[in-house]
């Protein structure tokens, strides 16, 4: 009887891989005798893998990459095709594959070289152990805390690199905007057992000292040293943040007085943990004098004329005086502002103007002295005015001259991550004024206007735009209330579609008076075709009404949008569908979309 018979294996596995590749670059320099000499167009084929594994294939293969430049000549196609393997070995770790398997073949059709490669990427490496520690004074620290329970790779998942790197780079950016400026890693490796496939992720995160705001240069001679210490958002001995380091550049940068604005922290200079702070400003010209023209549906041609005295005195008082020509308004004004009045970031405003405004439905010539504070508060800009106005007027049959004191407050708040084109961003905006009979005024009222945009991508290129605007007039003598505060509607930032002003309440013999009630509403959707120019489509309703009800008029339409050098300027076109056999009616306007 034959017992069972135990036979060793032809070939080990180490022996059957070097045969494997013995016979794969017999057959590789096979194929290389077997092409003409000179220089080939070379298509590289990526097979077995897709997605974001055969994108980085793709990006780090050598031969792909030269084979986008033109021509190869035979011996270099033939070189990068032999170093292949590495490539592709290299491209796919980041995603934690470690053993892959590679068919690879170069060959011609015609004058073309056809690169191939067939990949198993192998086994996924799987993380079987994750040490992350922090050491230091920041180790009780809430926000580092967040970051090491936060991590984005546990037990049992697949290693890849892209999380690990980037957790690791948020560390450092967090050490680096609290504070912690000698932050560093005592450990931070991946181990890795290929033949396992398995990984084990040790991280040991050392914070250093937190080190805070020491004292601040200024290197400039126009303004005094006391003055621009308001612009400062923080105090010696807080602790340092890189966040209040570009709050005091913007601040200083949004100031008419500089034209660069360089914030240098010297933690090389730090003592007892202080970093100094250097500041070197480069002023602008004490005066600026611009002037204009444009174009815009609701007033046709207009000129502009400003002045800007940027600093008056040390204290960095400034002034600007304004003159405005158009077919419905001509005006000039003149303002004299005091920063950081009872507020370190508080201006104080003086004003004083005169208008005469022609819109098709009224004409009034208004003389206006106003004192305005301004300041942020709770994320909002809040204003307070007290301001004296004298308007001659006519509005349908209303005609006389008003005159009244209006205590006034504001609160405004924008957010928006670009000023000109944003993907994501809200502006709300609240008004309310007040006046009484007898105290400096010829009428009794309250004014109460509330507006809000939103815009909010839809993904991709796509973005919509929601608009709302509502007002109220609290009062028993309206007619006695002059244009500039009564509600009209209709516009290009009214309701497009229909002419400037042309909506509210008529008289008997169907004048437009204006409305003590106003609701305006917007949608739109845009579509960004390229970096520069976008097309639109839109609905818009709204009416100035007497009483507060949904008797809007409404209209549809579509434009264009170029972000031009000068700004977001539109172009639209609008049919009202509230009213039978209203004409189409074109619309331009230049400015941000909040």
């Amino acid at each position: 009887m034959w017992g069972p018979m135990h036979r060793r294996p032809l070939l080990s596995p180490a022996r059957a891989f070097l045969l494997w590749g013995m016979v794969s670059l017999v057959a590789g320099s096979r194929a290389a005798a077997q092409l003409t000499p000179g220089p080939h167009p070379v298509t590289v084929r990526i097979e077995g893998v897709d997605g974001p594994l055969a994108a980085n294939v793709r990006t780090v293969l050598e031969i792909s990459r030269a084979a986008d430049t033109g021509a190869l000549s035979l011996d270099r196609a033939v070189r990068l095709h032999r170093a292949a393997d590495a490539d592709i070995g290299t491209a796919l770790e980041p995603f934690g594959y470690y053993r892959p398997r590679i068919r690879k073949s170069l060959q011609q059709d015609g004058d073309l070289l056809v690169a191939r490669y067939v990949i198993d990427p192998g086994p996924a490496t799987i993380v079987t152990r994750v040490d992350v520690a922090l050491f230091g004074e920041g180790a009780d620290d809430p926000a580092f805390h967040e970051a090491v329970t936060g991590f984005p790779l546990a037990r049992g998942d697949t290693l890849r690199h892209l999380p690990y790197e980037t957790a690791k780079l948020g560390l450092i950016t967090l050490a680096g905007d609290s504070g912690y400026l000698t932050a560093d890693f005592d450990t931070s490796v991946i181990r890795v057992d290929r033949e396992a496939a398995t990984a084990e992720i040790v991280i040991h995160f050392a914070t250093g000292p937190r080190y805070r705001f020491g004292p601040v240069h200024f290197e400039q001679s126009i303004l005094d040293t006391s003055f621009l210490r308001t612009r400062v958002p923080f105090a010696t001995g807080d602790p340092y943040q890189r966040d209040k380091v570009l709050e005091l550049q913007a601040g200083l940068a949004e100031d008419p007085y500089f034209e660069r604005v360089e914030v240098i922290p010297r933690p090389e200079r730090a003592d007892s943990l202080l970093v100094p702070i250097d500041v070197v400003l480069v002023p602008r010209p004490p005066q600026a004098f611009e002037a204009g023209i444009g174009y815009g549906t609701d007033n046709g041609p207009r000129g502009r004329g400003i002045a800007r005295l940027r600093r008056l005195n040390r204290r960095g008082h400034h002034a600007e005086a304004e003159i405005v020509g158009s077919f419905i308004e001509r005006s000039a004004s003149v303002q004299y502002m005091v920063p950081a009045f009872a507020h370190p970031k508080g201006i104080l405003t003086l004003l004083a103007g005169y208008a005469i405004l022609n819109p098709a439905t009224s004409a009034s010539r208004t003389y206006v002295a106003s004192v305005r504070l301004s300041r942020p508060r709770l994320g909002w800009r809040e204003t307070f005015s007290l301001s004296w106005q004298r308007e001659a007027f006519r509005v349908a049959t209303d005609s006389a001259t008003s005159t009244l004191f209006l205590p006034g407050a504001s609160w405004e708040r924008t957010r928006s991550d670009s000023r000109i084109f944003p993907s994501s961003g809200i502006r709300t905006r609240l008004d309310l004024q007040a006046a009484h009979d007898g105290v400096l005024s010829t009428a009794s009222l309250l004014r109460v206007s509330a507006s809000g945009k939103i815009v909010r991508s839809l993904g991709g290129r796509t973005r919509a735009l929601v608009r709302a605007e509502l007002g109220r007039i609290f009062t028993s003598q309206f007619r006695r209330l002059p244009p500039t505060l009564r509600f009209f509607a209709g516009g290009d930032q009214s309701v497009r579609g229909f002419g400037y002003q042309s909506l509210g309440p008529q008289d008997a013999k169907g004048k437009i008076t204006g409305g003590r009630n106003l609701v305006v509403g917007s949608l739109e959707l845009d579509y960004r075709v390229t970096p520069r120019w976008a097309v639109a489509v839109f609905t818009d309703a709204g009416n100035a009404l007497e009483d507060f009800a949904l008797d809007l008029e409404q209209a549809v339409g579509a434009g264009v949008r170029w972000i031009s050098p000068i700004g977001l300027i539109r172009v639209d076109g609008a049919f009202p569908i509230s009213e039978e056999d209203a004409p189409f009616r074109i619309h331009l306007s230049i400015g941000p979309d909040l």
